[in-house]
């Protein structure tokens, strides 16, 4: 392919996606054909103290800040209303946007602020820190936002790393950072503290590739006259099967309490059943087709409903699609209704 080159080093790997080929467009970007992600190397007079030495990198007064600070409160907003106690904001500057939130909840906010914008900070915020998020060690936070942070920071796989272990077991990040060049009017970026331009698919990736789930992704919000186009990502960490199997297991236990039999014994059983069974109060398999009597299912033989047998055993529904249908023929046979659960109603999410 023209303009494809296959890299020398690891080190011209896409941060994202990792993926080989990448294509150069100008001497100071390397752009990642696959995901669409561009980044450069540091600048040299950009390393270890750059940051510190910075101060009052906002206008708090300037209409473009108050706007942008308007929408992040209502962002954030969205995401506290949920009980959110703990919040950690990396990058916090001055710290506008945790006191605007402190003042609308009741929430222990914290802040990361390497720029001396944290001596502002600290008079707003219960407390900021002046190290990378990296070398902090404190109790879990149920929320990490960042909001134009992650494109200067040059290995954005570590200080994920660091976030995921900032966070609590079923804490959220949000993040932020210019959709490309953060402006639709402008083909590349020429900001040199922004070492990285994302794209919707190259931050998804990367995120995936760090151990979290993205919920929500937007884009068009907005930081400033010349960042009008951010993308924000709302993300969680991704569970482990042993971790998605037992809370599906308890809302089976949740919802049915005590033994049962399942009623349908089809493509939803199997699908949706059948791999936990061994971990389920089941009694007994039932079926209206005399096609389906005597199939084996590990213990079990799939036969028709027995009132004899079968009437202390509360009743489970094994069908998205016919629920309705068989609901009404099970109180046609006198089960009663409080005795059939569908499991439409295992499965549905709050």
């Amino acid at each position: 392919m023209s303009g494809v080159t296959a890299p020398s080093s690891a080190a011209s790997a896409c941060p994202c996606c990792c993926a080989g080929a990448v294509l150069l467009p100008s001497p100071a970007y390397t752009h990642c054909m696959r995901c669409g992600h561009r980044w450069r190397l540091p600048l040299e007079t950009a390393g270890a103290g750059y940051y510190e030495t910075l101060v009052a990198r906002n206008d708090p007064q300037a209409p473009w800040f108050r706007r942008k600070i308007a929408e992040r409160v209502a962002a954030l907003s969205v995401l506290l209303e949920s009980g959110v106690q703990r919040v950690l904001e990396v990058g916090c500057a001055e710290g506008e946007l945790g006191a605007a939130i402190k003042a609308r909840f009741n929430v222990v906010y914290d802040g990361v602020e390497l720029s001396r914008d944290r001596e502002i900070a600290e008079q707003k915020l219960d407390q900021v820190f002046q190290t990378p998020a990296s070398q902090l060690s404190t109790l879990p936070y149920e929320l990490i936002a960042s909001f134009h942070v992650l494109e200067h920071i040059a290995q954005p796989e570590q200080e994920l790393a660091a976030w995921s272990r900032l966070l609590s077991e079923h804490g959220r990040i949000l993040i932020e950072v210019p959709n490309r060049s953060g402006h639709p009017l402008l083909g590349n970026d020429h900001n040199p503290e922004h070492l990285h331009q994302f794209t919707s698919a190259s931050l998804t990736i990367l995120l995936a590739r760090c151990g979290f789930d993205c919920h929500e992704l937007s884009v068009g919000h907005y930081e400033s006259p010349v960042y009008s186009d951010s993308l924000r990502v709302v993300a969680r960490a991704q569970l482990t099967e042993d971790c998605q199997k037992r809370q599906l297991i308890q809302r089976f236990r949740d919802k049915i309490d005590g033994p049962f039999a399942v009623y349908g014994i089809g493509g939803d059983f199997l699908n949706y059943v059948a791999p936990l069974a061994q971990s389920l109060d089941i009694q007994a398999l039932l079926d209206s087709s005399p096609s389906k009597w005597g199939q084996h299912f590990g213990s079990h033989s799939v036969g028709a409903y027995d009132e004899h047998k079968h009437k202390e055993l509360l009743i489970l529904v094994c069908s998205i699609r016919f629920v309705a249908e068989i609901k009404k023929n099970l109180i046609a046979m006198g089960i009663a209704p409080e005795r059939i659960i569908g499991l439409e109603s295992i499965y549905e999410l709050p």
